[in-house]
């Protein structure tokens, strides 16, 4: 955690001068936390990122008064840009607020921003709230996070700040967010900043959706499950899914392959009832567009609202297995689902399993339960898989966690000979 107050912890060095550059003020960007600096030999004057989210590996300095941009040339397009466009341009949107609610009294509290302008990405940053918590009981924890998140916030956190801006808006910079924030960190004797991975790794889904990941014993008649999206198909066409992206009123012209994604999900259901006919099929997922045969369930909503997440959650974690298209549809599905099949678009392979929250600590175990393909394949294929991951999971997870029982097994033995009691 990164101290901002009483006083700013950030020393970077001069790419001039090669001389220390220390923090000042921090300026909350939204996206970004970023700090203003001013280089000690040759007085040049800086905003940094603070190692925060996706800054943590990509961090980006804008050099002022000329708004120049520096940092990792990979991510600078959609990161690294958009913090210099924001700076230039700031927005003064009067719709954008902030509401602060106030759970517990704290003195010295730790911040997690979870800000972005994608929901994957803030979600992500939010299960950082879990570790902040364990590691660091003496602080409360402050939350600010979008509204479309705010339902997934634990109950054990020190106050929310709930930001009213879209995740379309969300790399604006917003100066009246800013000053509000700065206001607010007046009440607080210590101040910190969580880092907020972007892909953190110890996180119990429950904590946050409050519905238990799958269980055996506790699904007598298990689902599979389809995660629905209509903005990116079930096709061989990923250009489609980039051209709606750009443009979303092409989305009218999607219909015909919607259509077709249905079809293909009702087939892939048709051919996997007949290896599990005392199972419950399910889709789930964003858009309502076209119908199901009857024996398939269609939790599919027009919007989600907490209500309806909740519900939602509950269908994945009733989910022996999960199948859908990569993105950040799959992160809360897999969270909760027990297997997960994701089918990948060509153009996403380099992100590769991000869309995945992994809950095995068994790597094997790991390697089973979670497939990607990619989106091109047939019916026939991913039925087959299905088919195979299903029926052969029980069998492999014996074989796989035999040797640590019977450990177990060993170890109760030689303490019963040891006792004399065998």
């Amino acid at each position: 955690m990164i101290p901002i107050k009483p006083f700013v912890r950030h020393e970077e060095q001069c790419p001039y001068c090669g001389g220390k550059v220390h923090g000042r003020e921090v300026l909350w960007q939204g996206i970004h936390v970023c700090v203003s600096t001013c280089c000690e030999g040759c007085g040049r004057e800086y905003i940094e990122d603070m190692r925060v989210g996706h800054a943590t590996y990509s961090p980006y300095r804008v050099e002022m008064p000329g708004y120049i941009l520096t940092g990792d040339a990979k991510s600078r397009k959609w990161l690294g840009e958009p913090l210099r466009q924001s700076l230039m341009n700031p927005s003064y949107d009067l719709a954008v607020g902030m509401t602060v609610h106030q759970m517990k009294a704290f003195e010295r509290v730790i911040i997690v921003n979870t800000i972005d302008y994608l929901y994957g990405h803030a979600l992500l940053k939010l299960l950082n709230v879990q570790r902040e918590y364990e590691q660091s009981p003496e602080l409360g924890i402050i939350v600010i996070v979008q509204k479309p998140l705010e339902w997934l916030v634990p109950a054990y956190v020190a106050e929310v700040w709930t930001v009213d801006v879209p995740f379309s808006k969300a790399r604006n910079f917003h100066p009246v967010l800013h000053h509000r924030m700065i206001e607010e960190l007046m009440r607080f004797e210590e101040v910190y900043v969580s880092p907020a991975y972007s892909h953190p790794n110890q996180f119990d889904i429950e904590q946050f959706t409050g519905t238990p990941r799958y269980d055996e014993e506790r699904e007598p008649e298990p689902r599979i499950t389809f995660v629905w999206r209509e903005d990116r198909l079930w096709s061989g066409s990923h250009h489609m899914a980039r051209l709606v992206q750009k443009f979303p009123q092409l989305k009218r012209g999607l219909k015909p392959l919607i259509y077709h994604q249905r079809s293909k999900i009702t087939r892939l259901f048709r051919r996997l009832r007949e290896s599990f006919p005392d199972y419950r099929f399910t889709v789930a997922g964003l858009g309502r567009t076209g119908r199901f045969p009857a024996w398939i369930a269609d939790e599919r909503v027009a919007r989600f609202d907490r209500e309806s997440e909740l519900r939602v959650c509950r269908v994945y974690a009733a989910s022996r297995l999960i199948i859908g298209i990569h993105g950040s549809n799959m992160l809360l599905p897999s969270a909760h689902a027990d297997m997960t099949i994701d089918l990948m678009p060509k153009d996403r392979w380099g992100n590769y399993a991000q869309d995945i929250l992994f809950h095995e600590t068994d790597h094997r175990l790991t390697a089973y339960k979670y497939r990607f393909v990619p989106m091109e394949s047939s019916v026939t294929l991913v039925a087959d898989m299905a088919a195979a991951q299903l029926k052969g999971a029980d069998h492999f997870q014996m074989q796989m966690m035999e040797e640590r029982q019977r450990q177990g097994e060993h170890s109760n033995w030689r303490g019963e000979a040891a006792s004399g009691k065998g």
